[in-house]
Formats: C-alpha cells, sequence, structure tokens
C-alpha cells in the first residue's frame, strides 16, 4: 500500500470509529459504561464503585497531550467549581489515561493535580485500560508519523468527550468540545435536581 493509501485508510478508520461515538444517544441510558477496576493515585487498586455517592464526569486523555487535554480538563474544572456553587452537591472530577505505556501512576497524579485539587487520576495496565475504554466507546490510536510504534515521542488522536455519571455510575449524558463550562454546569444542576426529587437520601 502507498503512502496515500495508508494515510486514506487510516482516515476512514479514525471516521468509522468516531462516528459510532457520535451515534451514541447524548442524554438518558445507553450501552456503553459500566463496573471497572484500575489503578488509582495511590497506587492501588481503583474500582468503579468507589466513585459512587456523587455525580462524577470522567475524561479520557493523557498527560502528553500538548494542547485539547489540558483545554478540556480546565474546562471540566471550571464546570466542577460552577455546578458545586450553583447546586451546593460536590461533582467529582476524574482522568483516565488512554496512555498506560508513559502515564505512570506518580506522573498522572501531578498532572491531574494542576487543573483541580480534587480531580483522580487513574492509570492500569495495557488490558485494563483497553477494556474500561472499549466499554466507554473511547476513540484513541498512537498517531505515528510512520516511524517504529516503539519510539517514545509519540501523539494520540483520541475521541474528546466528557462522560457524566451519576451517584450510582450509570451514564447520563456526554458532553463534546464545543461545550462551554457553563453549558456543562447548567446540564449538571439539572440533573442534580432531579436525582434529588427521587431520591430523598441524597
Amino acid at each position: 500500500m502507498t503512502g496515500g493509501g495508508i494515510v486514506a485508510y487510516y482516515n476512514y478508520l479514525r471516521q468509522e470509529k468516531m462516528k459510532a461515538v457520535k451515534e451514541l444517544p447524548s442524554v438518558g441510558k445507553a450501552a456503553l459504561g459500566g463496573p471497572f477496576a484500575l489503578v488509582g493515585p495511590n497506587g492501588k487498586e481503583f474500582k468503579s464503585e468507589d466513585l459512587n455517592g456523587e455525580f462524577c464526569l470522567l475524561y479520557f486523555g493523557f498527560t502528553f497531550c500538548p494542547d485539547i487535554c489540558p483545554a478540556e480538563l480546565e474546562k471540566i474544572a471550571e464546570a466542577v467549581d460552577l455546578t458545586e456553587k450553583a447546586s451546593g452537591r460536590k461533582i467529582q472530577p476524574v482522568f483516565v489515561t488512554i496512555d498506560p505505556e508513559r502515564d505512570s501512576t506518580s506522573q498522572v497524579n501531578e498532572y491531574c493535580s494542576e487543573f483541580h485539587p480534587r480531580m483522580i487520576g487513574l492509570t492500569g495496565s495495557k488490558h485494563q485500560i483497553e477494556k474500561v475504554t472499549k466499554s466507554y466507546r473511547v476513540y484513541f490510536t498512537k498517531a505515528t508519523d510512520g516511524e517504529a510504534d516503539d519510539d517514545d515521542d509519540y501523539l494520540i488522536d483520541h475521541s474528546i468527550i466528557t462522560y457524566l455519571l451519576d451517584p450510582e455510575g450509570n451514564f447520563v449524558k456526554f458532553f463534546g468540545k464545543n461545550s462551554t463550562a457553563n453549558d456543562m454546569s447548567m446540564d449538571i444542576s439539572k440533573f442534580i435536581r432531579e436525582w434529588k426529587k427521587s431520591h430523598s437520601n441524597y
């Protein structure tokens, strides 16, 4: 296959995977998410149920990301603060690496601390990351320049989606790149009000 053919095929695969993500319902129950077990900030096992009790914003990215991830995590941090101020309820921001080969627990912890003091950073084995990204239908692939894949100097092309989970760990809604922090805060606050109506102990 020629160089142009490889690029065209790569773009086709990317478009198909992104199409699958975009076809997900943005609100309500969807066939994505579910229980997971990763590595938490203390280097020990962290399970999805450890997040239960509060609404959660979940984002998949990597610490070597030059611009998209920092911008999205800053937006998430702002949305968390806006929502907590408006609702009086704690919102838990969570970052999950899609680059376990380079993102160590200590590196992810330091990275998360740059955006929000309560942001939880999760890592894991390659198998664990593949499993959780598959359950959330996260698209990602190494953006190589044709050189060896074992080169540590690479970027990762990935979907730019923030997932909102309810206090029981169920998917509620996802927010794309075009959603602002204010948009996110307004929607999350609405879901919090609805949750309170049906959960008297919340």
